[in-house]
């Protein structure tokens, strides 16, 4: 089982560059690289979580809810925030959408379980910071689904060939013959692998809207679509499932 998910997050305060974007032309763009993401989904048959950063929620509502009456999962994602604006995104964002959100992301900032639990969520998936040194360490924390404070902790998946966690930037640079191996691998010694991509991957490198360190350019734009399709056709013919977090959880 593929656990797949695309983080709808573009904050991040020391690389922003305000000057290539308007606020407006911003949503359009994250709207435009998303429809991208939903239509090759589409095309698969397959449903995925969508963590959307906090202080894009409300604007991108109108996205959010086409995405979910699709049958694709709402979550949320935690770069910044503090825990009362979490909530207020939170309680604003599910009447839109009719629908609970239980999954929260969160990466260098980080409530503890119990704080998130208060918050009414039923699980978290924790990230890693995926700096060029991955290549040469292992994850710092479990790789294997946990229960805290009774709230489900997903951590990153990792592959036992290879060591390399299954995160954004390695699917975004590692060949993928490889990288299929390591899903064949690690499937056969776990029920699931958790993938993950950003929509900031598919936007073309004169089109980033922040800037972002050389090795993190590599194979965006339509390159990182095409490793997507041929990805998600790789699944097709092995004929992997692939869910949403919320139906492989509960």
């Amino acid at each position: 089982m593929i656990l797949l998910s695309f983080n709808l997050s573009l904050v991040d305060k020391e690389r922003e560059n305000s000057e290539k974007f308007s606020a407006s032309e911003l949503i359009s763009s994250i709207e435009k690289k998303t429809d991208i993401i939903s239509q090759l989904l589409e095309l698969h048959g397959y449903q995925a979580t969508f963590f959307i950063e906090i202080s894009l929620a409300i604007p991108l509502q109108k996205l959010l809810k086409s995405l979910s009456l699709s049958g694709h999962e709402i979550a949320l994602y935690n770069v910044n925030s503090d825990a009362e604006s979490v909530a207020k995104c939170k309680q604003d964002l599910e009447p839109i959408l009719g629908k609970p959100i239980r999954g929260l992301r969160q990466k260098m900032q980080r409530f503890p379980s119990s704080q998130i639990k208060d918050l009414d969520f039923t699980y978290v998936s924790n990230i890693e910071h995926s700096k060029i040194n991955f290549l040469w360490r292992k994850l710092t924390e479990k790789t294997e689904i946990y229960t805290e404070n009774e709230l489900t902790i997903v951590p990153e998946s990792q592959s036992p060939y290879s060591q390399l966690p299954f995160n954004d930037y390695v699917l975004q640079v590692s060949p993928m013959k490889y990288y299929e191996s390591m899903l064949l691998e690690s499937l056969k010694s776990s029920e699931y692998v958790m993938i993950y991509a950003n929509v900031w991957q598919f936007f073309p490198r004169e089109e980033l809207p922040f800037i972002l360190p050389f090795y993190k350019k590599i194979n965006v734009g339509r390159t990182f679509e095409d490793r997507i399709e041929n990805l998600f056709q790789f699944l097709d013919d092995h004929e992997i499932a692939v869910s949403r977090m919320k139906d492989f959880l509960f």
